[in-house]
């Protein structure tokens, strides 16, 4: 059998590079050349020891773009809720919606398989990208057009999130829409929402990433630390408090902070990974009356991201900040635990 190159988080803090055995594709399932992944938070998770998922030894990377070198026919379980507009083929580039859902619990069979109760991703419960080439499911891969840039096309995965929070919050061009976290999650966020027409504030402790939200289109960009968030709020951009704020940061105090300045009868989405429990007074949701949701994965929404990239209505490849190899993959994981302010995302290529 062919060997290659993997990158295995074998423990906290460790990480190995290993010839191992090449992947062979099983029925429905298609063999893919890596090209270029994206490192993601949950990927440092993994390697920090706190991702509760991550069975060790693993690799990583859930986030990349890939040529398919071999496909094998077979039908896969029928997945409500996730269309495939091209079916891959030998010679597509593709990108990945990781999940890959059970098809028949109760989510699953109600069309929000990304809130499957048996869901495996590949990268955490499953062999990730970290590699040279990878198995995966077709229904999982997505064709994308040879004219999107490799960083593009990486940053479709992390995109297609933002759409699924904007999508659960119903932005429309009527909305104003506080983000609360400049990270690569908010800002996939920040983008999705101007291409429905909607006006954008956005909130991070960190200069250089608010100054990138302003550079893509964030009406007014804050660090709540220096202004009173909910004067600055009113002050001309949205009086009444503005009618979604998705929170993209994970803490109870943010949480707080967002059903505090939302408009009455506005939506809340938390989209932010926060384990702690969460107080906040009863009367508010019945004040306000809110709708306050949650916000997983991708629900289907990988082609609606692949068409704001290749319409040029979304540009992802502004949040990536530095480019390393597949060797340099701890050297990776080092500067976004040292330089997290000035590392949005980090692309390695095997």
């Amino acid at each position: 059998m062919s060997q290659m190159k993997a990158a295995v988080i074998t423990g906290p803090h460790q990480v190995e590079l290993r010839q191992i055995e090449r992947p062979v594709p099983e029925s429905g399932e298609a063999l893919v050349k890596i090209e270029a992944v994206g490192v993601c938070g949950s990927d440092l998770h993994a390697y920090e020891g706190s991702q509760p998922f991550f069975e060790y030894p693993e690799m990583g990377g859930h986030e990349f773009v890939g040529t398919v070198v071999e496909v094998v026919d077979g039908k896969a379980p029928e997945l409500i809720g996730r269309p495939q507009p091209r079916t891959p083929v030998e010679g597509s580039r593709v990108v990945v919606d990781p999940s890959m859902p059970c098809a028949d619990c109760y989510p699953c069979r109600s069309g929000r398989y990304n809130c499957c109760e048996n869901m495996r991703v590949m990268g955490v419960h499953a062999p990730g990208a970290f590699a040279e080439y990878i198995a995966a499911p077709l229904g999982c891969l997505h064709v994308i057009s040879d004219e999107v840039s490799d960083d593009a096309a990486v940053m479709v995965e992390p995109l297609s999130i933002g759409v699924q929070a904007a999508s659960r919050a119903r932005i429309t061009i009527d909305d104003t829409v506080l983000i609360v976290g400049a990270g690569t999650i908010g800002l996939s966020v920040l983008q999705v929402a101007k291409s429905r027409g909607a006006r954008c504030a956005i909130t991070d402790l960190v200069p250089g990433r608010l100054a990138l939200a302003r550079e893509l289109g964030a009406d007014l960009a804050l660090d709540p630390s220096e202004v009173e968030l909910r004067a600055a709020l009113t002050d001309g951009f949205a009086p009444s408090g503005p009618s979604v704020v998705i929170e993209a940061v994970g803490r109870p105090v943010t949480v707080k902070q967002a059903l505090d300045v939302v408009a009455a009868s506005g939506r809340v989405v938390m989209l932010g990974l926060c384990s702690d429990e969460i107080c906040f007074e009863g009367s508010l949701m019945v004040k306000k009356e809110l709708d306050f949701l949650g916000s997983r994965l991708h629900g289907g929404t990988v082609p609606q991201a692949i068409e704001l990239v290749e319409s040029g209505e979304a540009h992802p490849e502004r949040l990536v900040t530095h480019h390393m190899s597949l060797d340099e993959v701890e050297e990776a994981f080092k500067l976004m635990l040292k330089e997290p302010d000035t590392t949005i995302k980090v692309i390695l290529r095997p």
